[in-house]
């Protein structure tokens, strides 16, 4: 099934910084054409764990892993199902990888999203997470497998102590800490003219309001207002890597085309490996068939610090 080129599109974005306060950058992300199913577009952040080895490996990895798997489970059930066979799937590889490298423990989060026409489904494993902005109103769509948030959930932690506990930081739900795990899922749901999608890691929610992120996301195309997300976690101190993925469904292909960025402030599919800056690791928006050759040659209680 291939959009009409007058039709309303997903226009998306991917952006990553390392942020004010760390050397390296763990987070990865993807926006772009699901490999061999293209007329799915796959939405995606990972953050891989740190204090333990090789988180940066662990979220590439992840995101190779399930956008190379998600076109076949596809053919054997739904977009949900798919979504939560492949993140499963890529645990199970990540674990056992991990330790055949001399690496246990290695681990990330992940949040992704599937999308076709005006259809999405949505998985998730650990506190990266899902928004739906709607009429101008931010909505959580996951739910973070953080201890912090479970003791909320369940009553036992006021809402408003969340991001300043000292526990805060840890995880209960990872990709690759464990052999096996459960991804949440959800859809399909509808997204309509002006409506998106945001997935970010805690670098961006954390420093950044609910209403500052949908205040950037409602008034600004997806590239610009991703650009404004990482200005603003890293002016509230920038404690973490910060990543940001907008779908955002709005003008017409035609329209979307006549309006493109600059080649030099997006990374395109013409570049054969990810763009790489001093203090930015960005692997976005790459090429589906790079991603699958890449893919083939190649807690609980964890911190995600």
């Amino acid at each position: 099934m291939t959009a009409r080129e007058d039709s309303p599109q997903l226009q998306t974005a991917a952006k990553s910084d390392t942020g004010l306060s760390r050397s390296n950058n763990q987070d990865f992300a993807y926006a772009g054409p699901l490999p061999g199913a293209e007329d799915w577009t796959l939405l995606a952040v990972a953050d891989g764990l740190g204090g333990h080895a090789r988180g940066e490996w662990a979220s590439e990895r992840t995101i190779g892993l399930v956008a190379a798997s998600l076109a076949g489970h596809l053919e054997s059930g739904d977009a949900g199902a798919a979504l939560a066979a492949a993140a499963e799937d890529a645990n199970a590889t990540i674990n056992l990888e991990a330790r055949q490298q001399g690496s246990p423990g290695a681990a990330t989060t992940l949040v992704a999203v599937l999308c076709r026409g005006t259809e999405w489904w949505w998985c998730n494993v650990g506190d990266s997470r899902l928004y739906f902005l709607s009429g101008g109103s931010l909505q959580q769509v996951s739910n973070d497998h953080s201890w912090v948030e479970e003791q909320v959930r369940a009553g036992l932690l006021p809402p408003d102590t969340a991001n300043h506990h000292p526990n805060k930081n840890v995880v209960t739900r990872t990709i690759g800490f464990e052999p096996a795990v459960t991804a949440d899922i959800g859809g399909p749901l509808e997204i309509k003219l002006g409506e998106a999608l945001v997935l970010c890691s805690d670098g961006l929610h954390g420093p950044v309001s609910d209403d500052e992120i949908a205040s950037a996301v409602a008034a600004l195309d997806p590239g610009l207002a991703a650009d404004r997300l990482i200005e603003l976690a890293n002016a509230a101190g920038g404690p973490d890597n910060i990543t940001v993925v907008i779908g955002k469904f709005g003008a017409p292909a035609a329209l979307v085309a006549e309006t493109q960025v600059a080649p030099s402030q997006s990374v395109t599919a013409e570049q054969t490996q990810p763009r790489r800056w001093a203090n930015r690791r960005s692997a976005l928006v790459l090429a589906g068939v790079l991603l699958v050759a890449g893919v083939a040659a190649g807690l609980l209680v964890a911190q995600s610090w």
